[in-house]
């Protein structure tokens, strides 16, 4: 799906819930699944002036995962945004991406001035 609103967001968040849902994710599991899309995709809105894309996917009936990707600039500095050593005073500028690759299994990005994607999988715990 295109993000270009907090609208498509709150339409990310409820698609995410009801594939975790239907994996009987834990709530805890379910809360972190909601609040890195919430990140991630407000980022789209947040540092490009350009429409996003988001999709979801089941794996294997035991996982979830989001893609998020831009058309935007690019991140300056990522390395240092991702390790938490970049001291940004603007608001937001890395700090979506650092709490969704805490919250998530695994979280992989690609950047570069062409735009920016984001793959972040959480896998059931049993």
């Amino acid at each position: 799906m295109t993000i270009r609103s907090e609208h498509d967001i709150r339409i990310a968040v409820n698609a995410v819930r009801i594939l975790a849902n239907s994996l009987s994710f834990s709530k805890v599991d379910l809360q972190k699944l909601i609040v890195a899309v919430s990140e991630l995709t407000q980022n789209v809105l947040d540092h490009t002036n350009e429409p996003g894309i988001f999709i979801c996917e089941m794996i294997d009936g035991r996982g979830i995962k989001i893609t998020v990707q831009d058309r935007g600039k690019g991140i300056n500095e990522l390395d240092q945004i991702l390790e938490g050593t970049n001291n940004f005073q603007k608001k937001g500028l890395g700090l979506g991406l650092v709490g969704a690759k805490r919250l998530v299994d695994d979280f992989q990005i690609e950047t570069s001035e062409k735009g920016t994607k984001v793959i972040a999988t959480k896998w059931k715990n049993n």
